[in-house]
């Protein structure tokens, strides 16, 4: 059993790692019909996480985590969020997802302390952790059997001049908790996968997006991209769209492949068949087109990778 101490130690150390949080800033989606996908079966399973497990999402407040943990309970896994006290599944969001009710679904395990006991973890956060707050927060976990972790194109590549200095990429802080992780790994005996993003573009917040022309701007791009592209040496640039990156991030959980970078693109390379996969209802009369792959378009994506 977990110490008091140690129980003390996940429960601030939770807090630190989706710092800065607001009681209304935690967001899924409410239940819809279910858009499925298949586990992959042309890559080793030993990796792999089955469907029916519980998956701890951090943070959950962003949106990038909030599409997470929405295409988890959509897939049959079991979500499980950090929220602070007094947060009910009746609380209103932050993010409420274009189309869906402002307040948590069934299937999605709320804790305001302790985790139970979880078998992966997607860290989803749109800026890099800070490295012994994530160090600290993995050692608290009981039973975990592997983390996917978000980071960002470009850190293989962290000593040219053109990423080096530019401030707002953050290339070295990225590049800091990719090798926190893996060193984790390593101490701990847990498995990893990363997913390396460009920009973080639109998703399905048009509405709440309090900015209307970074709504139009994302709604637009959403719109215009249908296709992607995957690299396992870092070797490509863009912008990723939200919805791809929290179906990179799913489909990490389930492939036995380290790392590996996702960008979108408007044509070309692999096209994306799977039209508004959340299944978002018409918001205001308006319908959300978005596209996201297959699970064959991975599979295309990932043989064509290099």
């Amino acid at each position: 059993e977990t110490s008091p101490a140690m129980q003390g130690r996940q429960a601030a150390l939770l807090l630190l790692l989706a710092a800065p949080w607001q009681a209304e800033s935690f967001m899924l989606g409410a239940s819809s019909p279910r858009l499925t996908y298949q586990t992959s079966t042309a890559t080793c399973l030993r990796m792999s996480i089955e469907k029916g497990s519980r998956i701890a999402v951090v943070p959950a407040y962003e949106r990038t985590g909030i599409c997470v943990t929405k295409v988890l309970a959509d897939n049959s896994f079991k979500p499980v969020v950090q929220v602070p006290p007094g947060f009910t599944d009746k609380s209103p969001l932050r993010w409420p997802i274009d189309g869906f009710p402002n307040h948590v679904p069934e299937g999605v395990q709320l804790v305001n302390d302790q985790l139970p006991v979880v078998k992966g973890l997607i860290i989803a956060t749109e800026d890099p952790a800070d490295s012994q707050q994530l160090r600290y927060f993995l050692s608290a976990i009981q039973g975990l059997e592997k983390v996917v972790m978000m980071s960002r194109v470009g850190v293989d590549r962290k000593d040219e001049l053109l990423l080096k200095f530019n401030p707002f990429l953050k290339i070295g802080k990225w590049f800091e908790i990719e090798e926190t992780l893996k060193k984790c790994s390593e101490e701990q005996g847990f498995e990893y996968s990363i997913v390396r993003t460009g920009q973080l573009q639109g998703g399905p917040f048009y509405n709440s997006n309090p900015e209307f022309q970074s709504a139009l701007e994302g709604n637009l791009f959403d719109f215009e991209h249908q296709a992607f592209q995957v690299s396992l040496a870092d070797r490509i640039d863009g912008s990723t769209s939200r919805d791809l990156a929290s179906t990179a991030l799913f489909e990490a959980l389930q492939r036995d492949v380290r790392t590996f970078s996702v960008v979108s693109k408007k044509e070309g390379f692999v096209p994306c068949s799977v039209k508004n996969h959340m299944q978002c209802p018409p918001a205001n009369t308006k319908s959300r087109t978005v596209y996201t792959p297959s699970s064959s378009e991975w599979e295309q994506a990932f043989s064509q990778a290099s």
